[in-house]
């Protein structure tokens, strides 16, 4: 675990220099913003709007038997501040389905609601000469719902990551690499403590003026209390309704995804969403 661990720091610490010496073209921090508001995909990170999201992902679980979640995810985002902050919330209704034995009786099936979280972001650096963006930001998560749909325990996970624009001289593109490390300050009698790193990194690049989009995301998860890693590879593919809805900022996507790691969690997912920008 510490090799895992010490082998992804290393990928980050290469990366984000040689990522920032890419695409040095210059352009103020005010033309930059400009351009951002503009953009109502929804996709760029640091890009301050209001949203309102809606997503369903289902996935089919690594078990010894058999095993289905379903997650419904209402999510809200905010700026604040004259833009400065960032405030995001999100609320899920989890359902989980689970055959351990596979004998076609579930040892698990409950519905409820999932982990509640609250998220603080912000932008300390953004130069656009560099094509380089830093935020920093951090993450409350709530014990709500049950011990099998929801948590038990309050957690915090501060954040940090970069966004890098037209890496690599790709236009209309962006690389995002992010890490968090979750920890637990509550837990209600009988939860387990909670220690995490997340390890994130996405590939995003837009077609016909910002209309289209695909999005590259691998995700690891080093597990520190429960001595587990694995990770998620999602591929999403997404597009404006503008012209179909007569109205701007309306999106859909879709993103199948992939588990993967020694003790990888779902063997495979797929999610449709649904978010208005404005």
């Amino acid at each position: 675990m510490k090799q895992t661990k010490f082998f992804i720091i290393l990928v980050f610490a290469v990366l984000f220099p040689g990522l920032a010496m890419t695409a040095d073209v210059p352009q103020t921090k005010d033309e930059a913003k400009a351009a951002m508001k503009k953009d109502k995909t929804g996709t760029n990170p640091i890009n301050f709007t209001n949203d309102a999201r809606i997503y369903h992902e289902f996935s089919n679980l690594e078990t010894s038997g058999d095993g289905e979640q379903s997650v419904t995810t209402l999510e809200f985002r905010t700026p604040f501040n004259d833009g400065k902050w960032q405030f995001r919330t999100r609320l899920r209704v989890n359902s989980l389905e689970v055959d351990t034995n596979n004998d076609g009786v579930n040892d698990v099936d409950d519905t409820g609601i999932g982990v509640v979280d609250m998220r603080l972001l912000t932008v300390p650096y953004l130069n656009m000469k560099k094509k380089l963006g830093i935020a920093t930001g951090l993450e409350l998560f709530l014990p709500t719902g049950n011990a099998v749909t929801g948590s038990q325990t309050t957690s915090l996970g501060p954040q940090v990551f970069g966004v890098f624009f037209l890496p690599f001289g790709i236009s209309n593109s962006i690389v995002a690499p992010a890490v968090q490390y979750r920890f637990s300050v509550d837990e209600e009698q009988g939860a387990d403590e909670v220690e995490q790193f997340l390890f994130d990194i996405f590939f995003l690049k837009t077609f016909g003026n910002k209309q289209f989009w695909l999005f590259i995301n691998p995700q690891y998860v080093i597990d520190q209390e429960q001595d587990v890693e694995f990770g998620f590879l999602d591929v999403e593919l997404g597009m404006m309704l503008d012209k179909y809805l007569g109205t701007k900022g309306n999106s859909i996507y879709v993103r199948p995804s992939i588990g993967w790691g020694a003790d990888k969690v779902t063997e495979s997912g797929f999610e449709v969403g649904y978010k208005v920008v404005w």
